[in-house]
């Protein structure tokens, strides 16, 4: 999305070397005549081509079969595709395409010195990596949204089927359009040189260095903001409700709180590990060009090595990264969802029916040998996302309370 191979042209043109150097030259030179200012390379060799493939190709994998996995499950399973499910489904989309696309795109431009993919690649190629970014990214928000209001507000509030369809209209329609700079001002080139012939994908940086703060705000902040407010307030939620329960309990422990809050905590700071080098990238970016004086440049080009392609790779790879845990996180916690996969074919074929009944016949003796409270069974069902009145019965041969407390249901966090 982001051109890697850049140096700084400007009016006098400026070329930064290998080293991180300047060469400044006449705008009128002739290029000719002048040698390349970078080191000549073409391409990486055999060894960085086969070190990124053992890099990207496990998280590819793994994303791509956890996501084709939400994808078929909810294919295959007509009642699992309520309203969040639905956009739980879209973000599988949106991040399958990521994990296609994004590596493919990284290689060109760490292994290939020249920019490969013409101008119809330069035009596209950002767009198409940002809006399904931001689709992903925007139907992260909705869900965490969608779990706040169903655990504080009424049922009515609720995303319902239609609803749904219009946030994953959404999703894309605002992806599409936010990316559309990246296409207006981004300009494919051709430079001749003495000794070498140069192709670049260069963009205006007056206008697009200020655009990609709006990105990161849209990519990063905004989506990190909403699960911070919206988790501590279903947090301060679930703490009102285990203090109801412990008056009923009496000194029973409920764990519903710790697990959810371990939940939350995963969920947040796994998006800030994956999401945040993205932000340092762009502020050292930016920094980068105000340090050579071009924030008035018309154009970025050719190499710069060192910080800039640490930041830029491992920023990159961690977007990929997010990718791939995200049916983890948002899918296969979710009971339902593997409830639903043991009712398809795949299941049936993985697990045979002699297999599945002698794990059913050990899970049930367990469960003889466990004895479960009422405490546990509403423990148990303290996931699911929407609420009504439960009277709570007292432990240990009390009387039973005829307190009503709200009881929070659904899908893991």
């Amino acid at each position: 999305m982001l051109d890697y191979d850049v140096s700084l042209e400007t009016d006098p043109y400026t070329v930064t070397t290998e080293y991180g150097s300047t060469l400044a030259v006449n705008a009128s030179i002739d290029y000719d005549n002048v040698d390349f200012p970078n080191v000549i390379y073409y391409n990486k060799g055999t060894k960085i081509l086969l070190k990124n493939i053992g890099i990207f190709l496990p998280v590819v994998m793994i994303g791509l079969i956890g996501n084709f996995w939400v994808i078929y499950v909810l294919k295959s399973n007509r009642y699992i595709r309520t309203p969040t499910n639905l956009i739980v489904g879209n973000m599988a989309v949106a991040d399958s395409l990521s994990l296609l696309m994004h590596p493919c795109f990284i290689f060109v431009y760490d292994y290939f010195q020249n920019y490969q993919l013409g101008s119809i690649g330069c035009k596209g190629e950002g767009p198409l990596e940002c809006s399904i970014l931001m689709a992903s990214v925007i139907s992260m928000s909705a869900i965490t949204y969608d779990r706040l209001i169903s655990i504080l507000l009424p049922n009515e509030t609720r995303i319902n089927q239609t609803k749904a369809k219009i946030v994953i209209f959404c999703t894309w329609l605002i992806g599409i359009v936010l990316s559309v700079p990246l296409a207006i001002f981004r300009t494919y080139k051709e430079r001749q040189w003495k000794n070498f012939d140069e192709t670049y994908c260069t963009e205006n940086v007056v206008v697009i260095n200020v655009y990609w703060y709006v990105i990161i705000t849209v990519l990063v902040w905004l989506p990190l903001s909403i699960q911070i407010i919206c988790y501590s307030a279903i947090f301060i939620k679930l703490n009102r409700y285990e203090k109801m329960l412990v008056k009923s309990f009496s000194n029973h422990q409920l764990g519903y709180k710790k697990s959810a809050a371990k939940m939350m905590f995963i969920v947040i700071l796994t998006f800030m590990v994956c999401r945040i080098p993205y932000t340092a990238f762009i502020i050292y970016r930016h920094s980068l060009l105000k340090s050579k004086k071009i924030a008035s440049s018309a154009s970025v080009t050719n190499l710069v090595n060192g910080l800039y392609h640490t930041l830029w790779f491992t920023s990159k790879y961690l977007l990929i990264v997010n990718a791939a845990l995200n049916p983890l996180i948002y899918s296969a916690t979710n009971i339902s969802f593997r409830n639903a996969f043991k009712k398809t074919k795949l299941w049936q074929w993985l697990i045979p029916k002699t297999k599945e009944n002698r794990i059913k016949r050990v899970i049930k003796e367990k469960a003889q040998i466990s004895p479960t409270t009422e405490a546990a069974k509403c423990n148990k069902k303290i996931f699911y996302i929407f609420k009504r009145k439960q009277n709570i019965k007292s432990v240990g041969g009390q009387e039973p309370s005829t307190k009503e407390v709200e009881v929070v249901y659904n899908t893991k966090l």
